[in-house]
């Protein structure tokens, strides 16, 4: 049995309970809604590659109570293309005590470790967007100038060269840099921590001000007062959700099932937002009816939020087929993101 084949024949409910059980020591499983859309997409993927053999480590029992502990591991998923993983042969551990659910939760788990969908993987690479980005990149190498001994290094900082990592350094020279931050005086710990908080902040304002240009480009749709909001709120965050269905009669009913059914719900969302700006993104070949758009609006208001919600729709052809709902929480309340270690 092939990884396509499993998934179907088990379902997805199936799935997230074996997950809860084998997996319950791992945060991921808290956001179960990223595990739907991550399977919905599998299902959907046609094979295409080399495929291959999936098996599985599979821990002493006498460990899985211990914290971090997983009951098994799929190999030779994690980091290849879906479009492979999909049509790789499923080989069982000897003396399998396993379920297929729960084989098929291990895969699932493997195949999303560097993200769920689209908008949700992991990446090396430090973008920057608007000036406020290459701002915070310019500082950041001031930053650390003072504490490099090496020259090359220090030409490379100096220089315009690209650095699509962002900072990086050995080993090496991190452990110096931290050692001298230790024994920094009282004025040079102050300038440090003020270059650190700048730095944050404008990688923060290149975060919401390439959000406002997103919105400036795909949806036509200018509020200044709203984009102040934006810029100068305490936090902003980002969810979305995308409809993953070949009937495109049902792409709207997919989106309700995603915000009622599975964790965070709208009303999760909603929650700790002040203000909720919803943005459904269609491509140009499959636009957003009328009817979607009014059935939309109607189960947003069903949800009955407690805060004001400003909807517009936008065209994006990566969407494809599907409708996608980039929901942006405004809050007063600042939250602090990786932006600010």
């Amino acid at each position: 049995m092939i990884v396509k084949e499993l998934f179907l024949s088990v379902g997805f409910d199936n799935i997230l309970k074996a997950l809860r059980n084998t997996h319950r020591n791992d945060r991921s499983i808290e956001g179960v809604v990223a595990y739907k859309e991550a399977f919905d997409i599998i299902c959907l993927t046609e094979f295409e590659g080399d495929g291959g053999e999936v098996s599985f480590d599979v821990t002493p029992r006498e460990k899985w109570s211990e914290p971090h502990a997983l009951p098994l591991i799929a190999n030779n998923v994690e980091g290849d293309y879906w479009k492979n993983t999909v049509g790789k042969t499923v080989v069982k551990p000897k003396d399998n005590p396993f379920t297929d659910a729960e084989l098929a939760g291990a895969i699932l788990w493997g195949m999303t470790f560097y993200g769920f969908t689209r908008h949700a993987e992991w990446s090396p690479h430090e973008e920057r967007f608007t000036s406020f980005g290459e701002r915070a990149e310019r500082l950041e190498r001031r930053l650390y100038l003072s504490y490099i001994r090496d020259k090359r290094e220090k030409r490379k900082l100096k220089s315009k060269e690209e650095m699509p990592y962002g900072i990086a350094f050995s080993m090496e020279i991190w452990d110096r840099i931290h050692h001298s931050e230790k024994h920094q005086n009282r004025s040079k710990r102050k300038r440090y921590y003020r270059l650190k908080k700048r730095i944050a902040e404008l990688k923060r304002l290149d975060k919401r001000q390439h959000l406002i240009d997103m919105v400036h480009e795909k949806c036509g749709f200018q509020d200044p007062q709203l984009e102040c909001r934006i810029m100068t709120a305490g936090s902003i965050h980002e969810t979305w959700r995308d409809s993953h269905v070949v009937d495109l009669a049902n792409r709207t009913n997919y989106l309700e099932g995603l915000l009622t059914n599975y964790f965070p719900t709208f009303r999760d969302i909603c929650g700790g937002g002040e203000e909720l700006l919803i943005v459904a993104y269609t491509s140009e070949t499959t636009p957003l009816t009328d009817e979607e758009e009014r059935y939309l609006r109607s189960m947003i208001n069903s949800f009955e939020p407690k805060i004001p919600i400003t909807f517009i729709k936008g065209i994006d052809n990566e969407a494809k087929t599907d409708i996608v709902l980039h929901v942006i929480i405004i809050s007063s309340k600042p939250i602090n993101d990786d932006d600010d270690d």
